[in-house]
């Protein structure tokens, strides 16, 4: 008995390191660095609209598929129609985002079953904080358009403050 225990022990620390090795080598290729231009031409429009000035990118990726990437930029509002033609974006009338907790409140989707939908954006309360420049509560009055994919949970939020010439896209995937 204490012979077959040995045996599954062993066969548990060389599966953990195989693991180890496997996720050492896989981690650097999935989160390879991107700059903040190459991220804004993969993930929000690709040839990035002329006006588009001052890109800066957050973006948090997990070995299991799941994605966050920010973005905030300078654009003007003739060159939005390139980035809500690239997916079937919704206009919707409700958008907040809660500082205190990191989280995103949107509703007022048309054709859904559902009035609200919220996610956390950043996980403030287990200590992870916005970048410096992520102040997308301040904008006064902006126009927001959603694209929202249910059986993986995918979102794509484009906020735009026409008073700032600015705008935010979230692109937030969960695992498939």
């Amino acid at each position: 008995m204490a012979q077959k225990q040995k045996g599954f022990v062993q066969l548990l620390v060389l599966f953990a390191v195989i693991m180890y090795l496997v996720l050492g080598f896989v981690t650097p290729i999935v989160n390879r660095r991107l700059s903040p231009t190459e991220g804004f031409a993969k993930f929000v429009c690709r040839p990035v609209p002329k006006s588009v000035t001052e890109i800066k990118m957050d973006r948090l990726i997990r070995w299991d598929g799941w994605h966050r990437y920010v973005f905030n930029f300078k654009i003007d509002e003739a060159d939005l129609s390139p980035i809500l033609n690239s997916w079937p974006f919704q206009e919707i009338k409700y958008f907040k985002y809660s500082p205190e907790y990191g989280g995103i409140k949107i509703g007022g989707l048309q054709n859904t079953p559902w009035e609200m939908e919220g996610m956390t954006l950043y996980n403030i309360r287990s200590g992870e904080a916005e970048p410096e420049w992520f102040n997308i509560e301040q904008l006064d009055s902006p126009k927001v358009y959603v694209y929202i994919v249910r059986d993986v949970y995918r979102l794509r939020l484009l906020v735009y403050s026409k008073k700032l010439g600015e705008a935010y896209f979230i692109d937030y995937r969960s695992p498939d």
